[in-house]
Parts: C-alpha cells; structure tokens; sequence
C-alpha cells in the first residue's frame, strides 16, 4: 500500500500506458507536471525483483513533482500478476512468492535481446505521449533487478541521456539468489553490445552489498572504459543491498535513510546536468519517505 509523503497535487497528470509484446501483456504508469509546465524530459523507473508495484508507482510520482515525466514501466506482464507482486505478510508464503518471482526474473535476464527489445519498447511508448518532451533524450533509474536493466539499457544502445542503478548487480543474469532458493536458470542468451557513449551511468552502491563483490566492479570498470561509456561509481558506507527501498515493500526494504538521502541528490545532479533547461522543484521527501534538502 502506498504511503506518500507530500501533500494532495490534483493538477498532476496521470496515464496508464499498455502494450502487447510478443504474446504479453504490459501496464505502466505514467506520472507528469501539470498540463501548464509544458513537456518535459522522459525518466522511466525500473522495478526491484518482485515487479511493479505501488512503490515504483510513488517514484514516478516523486519525479513528477520535481519537474520530469516518470514512467513506472512493468517488465513480468502477464507472467507474474500485478496483483500478486506485493512481498507476503504470511512467511509461509514467502517461499513460493520468491521462487514464482525470480523465475520470472530470471526468464527475462538470462535473454539480452528479449531484455534490451522490451526495454526499447517501453522506452518508445514513453517518448509517445503528449506529456514528454521527445527531443531529449530521456533517462532511467532502477532498483535491484531495475539497476541491472538500466546497465544493460546502455549495453543495447537505447537513446537515454543518463541511468542511475541504485543497488543493482553490475553484469546481467550473474545474481545468485534464485539458485540459493531452487530457481532453475535458463540458458544465458547474450547478444552482440552496442553502447550508447552519450550516456552517463550513475551506480549508487552499498560498500556493503554481498552481491556486488570487488571482482564484479573490476569488470564493470574495464568494460565501460574499454566501451568509452562515462560512469561514477558511488560506494556508500556501511550500506547493504536494498538500501533505497522502504519497509512497506516488506522483506526487500532495506532502508538506509543517509545512503538514500545521498543517492537521491546524486540522482537530481545528474538530472540537472542532462536537462539543464529543466528547473527542478523542491520536494521535501522522496518516495522512500527520506527527507531530501533542498
């Protein structure tokens, strides 16, 4: 359930946007300035592990209400229902709803053109619409598993001016969770990279993350250098993995307010350095519930 954190914006515009890709069925939603600000640039979100959700949903609103056009897409479809996506509050049931979640994961992961295709699709559907400036290049965010999309977003070539992954893994299909719950992988279907080189990727990390080992970022590293792709890589203090996520979404919320804190204003200056004509609003608390300075 979603807990936000402002006060009522009725003059915010709001969208469903659905699609049909290779026999699924998708639903995002679409969160805009009011209709007086004009277009703005394009900032899609990307869910954690467990699919969209409310959460992803209050991020998109968030990014509204500084002055962007968020778009919560959704990657499962169809394979694992919105209305199934909420972590169970029975630990009986948590079990099967990790497995039933990372088997959809890993049935999108382990396929980097499926991936990246779909991506693409959303990343068209966004640009469409009447409230989006088009003639800039938008951005992505993501959690988790939405951190790993946003990576290999750069990886596909999508027209993006800058990602930033908040506590995501760095190389794709490479997460050992589903194996330590029973999940079976598929095999891992890559495809050749094309780097988008004008886009700036921001890695917000928990120095702390076990899932995120020094060897990982030596790859990342050396990959996006030798790709000639601009990174900065923020590595928090004492912070696990999950750092950004509220304890509403129950087992995955993790919250570190200062690391959150901190990752959200990384996330606003490199917003303000790609969409320089874009004067951000003051927003007091992020979707997270995390006071951000203005």
């Amino acid at each position: 359930m979603s807990t936000k954190h402002w006060p009522p914006e009725p003059d915010l515009q709001r969208a469903d946007i659905s699609f049909n890709f290779r026999n699924n069925n998708y639903l995002g939603h679409l969160v805009a300035p009011p209709e007086s600000a004009g277009k703005r640039p394009l900032v899609l979100v990307i869910h954690n592990f467990q699919g969209l959700k409310f959460f992803d949903v209050d991020v998109a609103e968030y990014l509204a209400r500084v002055g962007y056009v968020g778009l919560a897409i959704d990657l499962y479809g169809d394979t694992f229902p919105p209305e199934e996506r909420l972590f169970p509050k029975d630990k009986i049931k948590v079990e099967t709803f990790m497995k039933r979640s990372f088997e959809t994961m890993v049935g999108l992961d382990h396929d980097f053109e499926k991936f990246r295709s779909l991506l693409q699709e959303w990343l068209n559907h966004g640009l469409s619409h009447s409230t989006v400036d088009a003639s800039i290049p938008g951005a992505a965010i993501g959690y988790c598993f939405g951190g790993v999309a946003v990576i290999e977003a750069v990886r596909g070539g999508l027209d993006l001016g800058g990602v930033v992954s908040f506590h995501g893994l760095l190389q794709t299909g490479e997460d050992p969770s589903p194996a330590r719950i029973g999940v079976e992988r598929p095999i891992l279907k890559q495809c050749e990279n094309n780097y988008n080189t004008k886009t700036t990727i921001f890695i917000e990390n928990g120095a702390e993350d076990h899932l995120v080992p020094i060897e990982s970022r030596k790859r990342f590293f050396e990959e996006m250098d030798n790709a000639g792709v601009d990174w900065c890589f923020h590595d928090h203090a004492k912070t696990p993995h999950g750092f950004a996520l509220p304890q509403t979404l129950g087992g995955p919320g993790r919250l570190n307010k200062n690391t959150d804190r901190r990752s959200t204003m990384n996330m606003l200056s490199l917003f303000r350095e790609i969409f320089p004509a874009v004067k951000q609003n003051p927003v007091t608390h992020n979707a997270a519930g995390t006071r951000i300075p203005n």
